[in-house]
């Protein structure tokens, strides 16, 4: 087992990724009610959080929290359940999507403030990090996960958690711990989907833009040309399936990466950053 003491630091297409690793958490039927109380009145919630009604699940929790305003036991329960619903809620558009995940984040500080149990605490601190990751805000993601792994005891979300350490360490410019990390994923978890993502990103030591990939090469001339117009020095590349690519990079840090997709993305909606 890493320990996990060293990693500590002092829109709608994220929305899925969110909703995949979110779900390993707590949806078997009862959600994920901690006492026995709270259960009876936050189950219905969770229910509407599995069904997708977002809406009455953030309902079902605010209600709660409103008849027990001082706090109490619960409390953390309903917070918690409150951002998973406003985490996953489809946006109608990316400024709509950036307000439900800063609700989100909100919702589990203050959860973590309400003496969570640890089994409760380790749910909290995971969909934090997965809101502080796709806000990216990749510094609190590493200590949120890396805080709440040991506290997880779903492999399928523990996989995903390690494997989301990795990724955060490498966008922050810590390519061998992220590799150390990636190694971990590989070996705890063999033939999972993380163990496949961690082996697609070892070894990186900075990222790449690929502005597009053309079946033909006057497609791949024309984006050579308007990232040339831009500024910026593109590569030409082909894959394994004969195509042909345009890229920038390597570029050092993701931020860079991000800057550069940013020019091309409108244009070029197909546009990612590699690792």
């Amino acid at each position: 087992m890493l320990n996990f003491k060293a990693f500590k630091l002092p829109p709608h297409a994220a929305a899925v990724i969110v909703a995949t690793i979110a779900a390993a958490f707590c949806f078997t039927g009862g959600g994920c009610a901690s006492d026995s109380d709270a259960k009876g009145q936050l189950d219905p919630g969770y229910a509407d959080l599995e069904s997708r009604n977002y809406d009455a699940a953030i309902e079902k929790a605010d209600a709660f929290l409103a008849a027990n305003a001082s706090g109490g036991t619960g409390s953390a329960e309903a917070l918690y359940l409150r951002g998973r619903a406003l985490e996953q809620k489809v946006a109608a558009n990316p400024h709509e999507s950036r307000q439900n995940l800063q609700s989100a984040r909100s919702a589990y500080v203050d959860a973590l403030s309400r003496d969570p149990s640890p089994a409760l605490e380790g749910r909290i601190r995971a969909s934090l990090a997965n809101v502080a990751y796709f806000q990216d805000d990749y510094a609190t993601a590493l200590d949120q996960w890396s805080a709440a792994y040991d506290k997880l005891d779903v492999p399928e979300t523990r996989a995903w958690v390690l494997y989301r350490i990795g990724v955060s360490h490498q966008r922050l410019g810590h390519f061998k711990q992220a590799d150390k990390t990636f190694a971990a994923v590989i070996k705890e978890y063999p033939s999972t989907l993380p163990a496949q993502r961690a082996k697609e990103h070892q070894g990186a030591t900075g990222f790449v833009v690929q502005v597009g990939t053309f079946n033909s090469a006057a497609g791949a001339d024309r984006a050579t040309e308007a990232v040339r117009k831009q500024g910026v020095t593109p590569v030409r590349a082909t894959d394994t399936q004969g195509r042909h690519l345009v890229r920038v990079g390597p570029l050092k840090t993701y931020a860079q990466a991000q800057s550069i997709k940013s020019k091309f993305v409108e244009s070029y909606p197909d546009a990612l950053i590699i690792p």
